[in-house]
């Protein structure tokens, strides 16, 4: 009776162990193990003219993959910095590195088109690739 129960209890803890499905996928965050700060962060591209005035856009809209993922009405901003991602759309790029595509207007013209390779830190969004700095080659 006690080789019988030995048996059942091997095997018993060989199933429990094989049936344990165990994942080691370094993409994916550990929410729960963690340290995040509260600060909201942004990623941002500087817009200026030739002679460095600031461009002022009337909006921004990111695309990834031609879905919209971002948009915003950035007529006050005289400053020429403009957001390109926000921790806001987190979920929507992968912690790696997701291809973006930012686009101004004004007066209802894309006046830019700029690709961002931009990731995240499982906290925050970070700048991984891309031109931060344009300048229009245009004066207006």
């Amino acid at each position: 009776m006690k080789i019988i129960k030995l048996l059942s209890a091997s095997l018993l803890s060989v199933i429990i162990f094989t049936s344990c499905e165990q994942t080691d996928n370094v993409s994916e965050c550990d929410i729960d193990g963690a340290v995040c700060t509260t600060e909201f962060r942004t990623v941002f591209m500087t817009l200026k003219t030739s002679s460095g005035t600031p461009f002022v856009l009337d909006s921004v809209v990111v695309t990834k993959g031609g879905d919209k993922i971002f948009s915003e009405k950035t007529d006050t901003i005289s400053s020429g910095l403009f957001p390109v991602i926000t921790d806001s759309e987190m979920n929507d790029i992968v912690k790696e590195g997701s291809q973006v595509t930012f686009k101004g207007y004004s007066s209802g013209q894309e006046i830019v088109s700029e690709d961002y390779k931009v990731g995240h830190d499982c906290c925050h969004v970070v700048f991984i690739q891309g031109n931060q700095d344009v300048v229009l080659s245009v004066e207006n």
